[in-house]
């Protein structure tokens, strides 16, 4: 089936995937998050994506037509919400949510739901571990980088700060036309379905796509480590590379270079393979990959006892080298390259995740490819261009270890 782009009179962007499933899935997605707020209004966006889908009876009304709201999230550069109807029950819902996403927004509810954020940034700071470690990654890794400010603690060091003022000037700003998407996955009567967004999404103000202002990557001499004590008896630990923006070859050759190393959903992983299986060193060990408007990242994650963790380390790092010394295999790529594929293919069979791909391949590039062309896309990935990625960005000595739990008598060395 054919992607299709229809846009709303004040400029909103409708993606719309025409597969046959017994429901539509739709991702609503704008810029957003702390890339776009200024230092006076840190978390912010949280707030809002919290607030604009706060109404009871909406919510209630949706629930009572099969599905309706799955989740809402606040990242680095956008707000997305994740909805769903069955096919016969898609046009009633998606008017419902759209009256929701534009409703107002009392003085009430905005105190409301800043007591609730206080308590869930609480929770999440002091009683989750993998929340305080990427925290503590993003603050030393992003120091100059827009980045910097995905980080919860200035959220809720500001929390307080906020007014309602600042939220319905933020409001008018990011959801606005320009700077909204929404994707859409499944078989709707499309005429139907724009004419309803047309008299809900469409009467919002037309406003400005947010402009992104890029900036480079920092720069460091030599591996840093930052460590954080927390009450844990085991190691939680991040290596991440924070990387420029990737050519569409180098962005192939990383997602198999992560497949092949760590990937958790893969028992065969090389990391899992050999810390997990033949040295016994953790229980737990990933690798994954992230990408910002202008940066990405590649990242290790694993969780170790303290006396583990220097050998651990060592041992990620010997097998990156290993690819830039060696290489992978070529039956080892061709056999991560196919998985890489069948991923892609699998992905087809899940309407939610494809939703997303098209809301943020709109969002951030104005421009959307047939999700389709996935597989025969993740059969283009070169093992030269791995090999490469290995040499041009996976440096040690540009990495930042972040270490969270028992660590203070730890100072992990590079022995390899």
């Amino acid at each position: 089936m054919a992607v299709k782009v229809h846009i709303l009179s004040n400029g909103l962007r409708v993606v719309l995937y025409p597969e046959s499933y017994r429901s539509a899935y739709m991702t609503l997605i704008t810029r957003g998050g702390p890339r776009f707020e200024n230092p006076e209004e840190l978390g912010i966006s949280h707030i809002l994506e919290h607030l604009v889908v706060r109404n009871p009876d909406l919510n209630y009304a949706m629930e009572s037509l099969g599905e309706g709201l799955y989740n809402a999230e606040t990242d680095a550069e956008d707000v997305s919400y994740f909805i769903s109807f069955p096919k016969r029950n898609v046009l009633k819902g998606t008017e419902i949510f759209a009256r929701l996403w534009i409703a107002p927004v009392s003085p009430a509810d905005f105190e409301r739901e800043r007591t609730v954020l206080g308590i869930e940034y609480a929770g999440l700071n002091h009683d989750s571990p993998e929340f305080a470690l990427g925290n503590l990654w993003t603050r030393a890794a992003w120091l100059g980088h827009p980045l910097v400010l995905n980080d919860l603690l200035p959220w809720q060091e500001n929390l307080s700060h906020l007014t309602l003022e600042q939220f319905s000037a933020f409001r008018r700003k990011i959801n606005c036309g320009r700077n909204t998407v929404l994707a859409v996955v499944g078989d709707v009567p499309v005429q139907p379905f724009l004419e309803v967004l047309e008299r809900t999404l469409g009467t919002v103000p037309e406003g400005e796509l947010l402009p992104i202002q890029r900036s480079p990557v920092p720069d460091r001499e030599g591996l840093t480590i930052v460590k954080q004590v927390g009450a844990l008896e085991q190691v939680h630990c991040l290596l991440g590379f924070p990387l420029p923006r990737l050519r569409s070859a180098e962005r192939r050759a990383l997602e198999v270079l992560s497949l092949y190393l760590g990937d958790p959903n893969l028992f065969s992983s090389v990391l899992f393979r050999r810390v997990r299986e033949e040295l016994s060193l953790v229980y737990y060990i990933e690798s994954g990959v992230e990408a910002f408007y202008d940066s990405g990242l590649f990242a290790v994650r694993w969780i170790c006892p303290p006396a583990n963790l220097e050998t651990v380390f060592n041992v990620v790092l010997e097998e990156m080298m290993r690819v830039a010394r060696e290489g992978i295999s070529q039956e080892d790529f061709r056999r991560a390259r196919r998985v890489y594929s069948l991923q892609k293919e699998s992905e087809l069979e899940e309407p939610f995740t494809i939703s997303i791909a098209l809301a943020e391949e709109m969002i951030r590039s104005g421009r959307v490819s047939n999700p389709n062309l996935g597989p025969r896309q993740a059969r283009r990935a070169r093992r030269s261009e791995t090999i490469r990625f290995v040499h041009n960005y996976l440096n040690p000595q540009k990495a930042v270890l972040a270490l969270y739990g028992p660590v203070e008598d730890l100072e992990p060395r590079i022995l390899i």
